[in-house]
């Protein structure tokens, strides 16, 4: 297990250029001494996202997001600190031996770490279990492989291997390679029943080794050769894997140039298109599609095409899926497929061929134009009044989400042919439902600013003082920060994050130089870390740093003598204070009384 020294942030952060990283992902125009973009993390139709190649660091004025390329990095690629420190190390080539250490870290980290060597040692079972298996003149499966059309290329694209049922089991062989028996039982690839006996939960069946984007084993999933039942086995969520934050065959498809990306259900769903050629296939590990997923489809394309199986449970988990994928900003499609004898992709190009789905793909219809079918039962009796009435209505609500105008219109002019209902009607209930949900939206809004001046109180001059008081703190010049150090304590700071952040880095220079470095990769809450961005967003360079302390300086006596004043008063006024108290409190409030007068 690696761990690496403080050093090897330094290095990473001097051999990385920010906006280089960042533009990988985000589109960036220079503006000034800055680049602007889009946010990777909130949808926004104007850039409200920063880079700054001076500083180094990128700051979204929209959703608050900031950090360095560390913290970037770590966020869109849902990677643990260690995991970004060893990617952006193998993107800048360096050599990762040189900042090794023994450090101790958190133990969750070590589990998972443990839980992917296991996965990798068990995934090279199950494969040279499949190779040996397929030698042997009469298999199940080897004939299973044939049915199903699985060639050897296909077999070690995708790693597949094979529940054994052999002489050493793999729970003898993951023993022997030094691995614990509760670590094992951790990973989940072999189980322990009510009576406490361990049994294989894959023995039996074919393997499909889930990757992630790092091409890492993080998972299995295991189909019977049979009819018998349960169809499929797959790993249990665990420290390592979480099956809402991957999608199956992701590691793979993304390798390609990704104009679109085609997410189907299972495995099989998966492996075939990409044996025959259509390498943007991707599976949701079951039909429960999640935002993260939709996150991850976001790093690799803009536009979706869902192709879930045609029965109920398919299409109503269509549904789901298009509302979390356009929410995200994606454009999405659905793919219908024209033979009702093929209720999935697996199926269809076994017996239709990839020229006929890639046509299915050509043909697929927009998110809208699905939602809007599937109301057509509604539709059923011509006759029936109110149905025609909930169509329209439900109909309306749809369109009235879509922004661009000429689309909606080309959508109301078909609707109004093919089911015989005017336009006029159709684009009056529209605009009732856009007034509506413009409406929502306000007080939605208003809501929200007035929690959020309840939350962090108005953001005031005081405010951006106690941050310029930060500001210095994070500069390069010594003499200040001791200085500021030794003038300001925590109770001249009234905002609690920012009292935190001070206090925080009161503590780091106990035991080393504040740096920008030191700090950054020292914080791992979102919040704090985008105070600590917004801050070493303020120029100082601008400023007279003597006089901008004096002030200060001024300002902070001035508030903790207006405070005190107003605390005496309320003491002055309780009845039961004592004589020597109220004498006592009365000389104070005199002196403070002078010392605010020739602040004036």
């Amino acid at each position: 297990m690696a761990y690496y020294s403080e050093d090897l942030i330094d290095e990473i952060l001097a051999s990385t250029d920010i906006v280089e990283v960042v533009n990988e992902y985000v589109p960036l125009k220079r503006r000034g001494a800055n680049y602007l973009g889009l946010c990777p993390f909130h949808k926004e139709k104007t850039p409200s996202f920063t880079v700054s190649a001076d500083k180094q660091i990128y700051k979204c004025f929209g959703c608050g997001q900031g950090g360095t390329v560390i913290q970037f990095v770590s966020k869109l690629e849902n990677l643990d600190f260690r995991e970004t420190l060893e990617t952006l190390a193998e993107r800048a080539n360096i050599d990762l031996e040189k900042y090794k250490t023994n450090t101790t870290v958190d133990p969750k980290k070590d589990l998972r770490d443990t839980i992917l060597e296991i996965n990798k040692s068990t995934a090279r079972y199950f494969f040279d279990a499949l190779t040996e298996e397929v030698k042997k003149e009469k298999s199940i499966l080897k004939d299973y492989l044939i049915k199903r059309d699985l060639d050897s290329k296909t077999i070690t694209r995708f790693g597949l291997g094979y529940g054994s049922k052999s002489s050493e089991t793999l729970m003898a062989y993951l023993t022997r390679l030094g691995y614990k028996k509760e670590d094992i039982l951790a990973a989940g690839v072999v189980s322990k029943n009510m009576r406490g006996d361990i049994y294989e939960n894959f023995a039996g069946r074919l393997i499909f080794p889930i990757f992630d984007t790092r091409d890492r084993v993080i998972a299995f999933g295991g189909r019977v050769l049979d009819n018998s039942l349960p169809k499929y086995v797959n790993s249990p969520e665990n420290a390592l894997y979480h099956k809402g934050s991957n999608l199956y065959g992701m590691n793979v498809a993304k390798k390609e140039q990704l104009n679109s990306v085609i997410i189907v259900e299972g495995y099989m769903d998966t492996v075939a298109p990409h044996k025959s050629g259509i390498t943007n296939v991707v599976a949701s590990l079951g039909t429960a599609f999640t935002e993260k997923q939709a996150k991850l489809l976001k790093k690799y394309t803009d536009t979706v095409i869902i192709s879930y199986d045609q029965d109920a449970a398919g299409q109503n988990a269509t549904l789901r899926a298009i509302d979390i994928l356009v929410k995200e900003g994606l454009k999405v499609k659905v793919l219908r497929l024209d033979k009702e004898d093929a209720k999935d992709p697996d199926e269809y190009i076994k017996k239709y061929g990839k020229e006929r789905f890639e046509e299915c793909v050509k043909k697929s219809i927009s998110h809208i134009e699905y939602k809007i079918s599937r109301m057509e039962k509604l539709l059923e009796d011509d006759n029936n009044f109110d149905n025609k009435v909930k169509f329209l209505s439900r109909a309306a609500d749809i369109l009235a989400t879509l922004e661009n105008d000429i689309e909606r219109e080309m959508y109301v002019d078909t609707i109004a042919k093919k089911y015989n209902v005017s336009k006029a009607a159709i684009e009056s209930e529209i605009n009732k439902k856009i007034k509506k949900n413009v409406k929502e939206e306000k007080v939605v809004k208003v809501k929200e600013k007035v929690a959020e001046r309840k939350e962090k109180g108005p953001l005031t001059l005081r405010k951006k003082q106690e941050e310029y008081i930060v500001a210095m703190l994070l500069g390069k010049d010594k003499k200040m920060i001791n200085q500021v150090l030794d003038r300001f304590k925590e109770r001249d700071f009234v905002y609690e994050d920012v009292r935190n952040l001070f206090i925080f880095l009161k503590e780091l220079n106990n035991e080393q130089d504040i740096t920008k470095i030191n700090v950054l990769t020292r914080i791992s809450d979102s919040d704090t870390l985008n105070l600590i961005t917004e801050i070493l967003a303020i120029n100082l360079s601008d400023f007279d740093k003597d006089k901008l302390y004096t002030e200060m300086d001024k300002t902070f006596k001035k508030y903790y003598y207006q405070n005190r004043r107003e605390e005496i008063f309320k003491e002055l006024e309780k009845e039961n204070i004592s004589k020597d108290e109220k004498e006592f409190l009365e000389v104070e409030l005199k002196q403070i009384m002078l010392k605010i007068a020739k602040m004036k």
